[in-house]
């Protein structure tokens, strides 16, 4: 009999536990479809803003107390429309990638010559070595290296950006690691880092601060989990977890 009302509670907990599990998703796609909704609905109004913003920047242009109101106005709208764009990719990343086996090498090609004009402009230098071949998303991966590569670029010391791209393969992971020679980033905000939002930087660097959300959004939809190693002096190393 005790067998027997153990097999019903273990059988009622898990019903409870996929339950669960399945509200929790429901409530996930639900705010993810918001966000995607509220983004793209708030493009429209905004670019009618810039339009007419500009006409009046053209208008008033002999008058230099106008001028500096209307350049306010179109550094506002353009910040709003690249945090828009930025929480449009954020709610389009699946957690149910679409996988092809694809050597890594090849994403980091593709991100590197989407960031081509970034990476002439700071002199980086960007090595990778002996990179895998990993059951991914295609386009996610791209993006991913793409966030990692542009915030060592951004986020440089008075040296010239080195980056380095490596892989260790495991018994079940592949952990990829993309070091830096950047200013680093101090101990207490490891985590804060991949926060949507989370900004360390005042405004004299671009960004928005979704950037590393969105590769833990990607790198997590792959079963994965991504974290940063640095001292807040001598660079930064993220690294992230692929299980084969």
């Amino acid at each position: 009999m005790e067998e027997q009302e153990l097999k019903e509670a273990l059988a009622d907990c898990r019903e409870k536990l996929e339950r669960a599990v399945s509200a929790e998703k429901s409530a996930r796609d639900e705010l993810n479809r918001f966000v995607y909704a509220a983004s793209h609905d708030l493009q429209e109004p905004l670019r009618a803003i810039s339009a007419y913003t500009q006409l009046l920047q053209r208008k008033y242009a002999h008058d230099a107390d106008s001028a500096e109101l209307i350049s306010f106005i179109l550094d506002g709208a353009n910040r709003m429309h690249s945090l828009i764009s930025s929480l449009l990719a954020y709610s389009r990343v699946s957690s149910s990638p679409r996988r092809t086996h694809v050597n890594l090498a090849v994403i980091v090609q593709l991100a590197m010559a989407n960031l081509a004009n970034e990476i002439r402009a700071a002199g980086a230098d960007i090595t990778y070595h002996e990179l895998p071949e990993l059951a991914i998303d295609e386009s996610q991966f791209v993006q991913l290296f793409q966030n990692l590569l542009s915030n060592s670029i951004k986020f440089r010391s008075q040296q010239p950006p080195r980056v380095e791209i490596s892989a260790e393969e495991g018994q079940e992971a592949c952990t990829i690691s993309v070091r830096d020679n950047g200013v680093g980033i101090e101990p207490k905000y490891h985590v804060q880092v991949f926060e949507v939002f989370r900004r360390l930087h005042g405004k004299e660097i671009p960004g928005n601060g979704i950037g590393l959300a969105l590769c833990r959004r990607i790198v997590e939809g792959h079963g994965g989990r991504i974290w940063v190693e640095s001292d807040g002096k001598n660079g930064s190393v993220f690294k992230f977890t692929i299980p084969f």
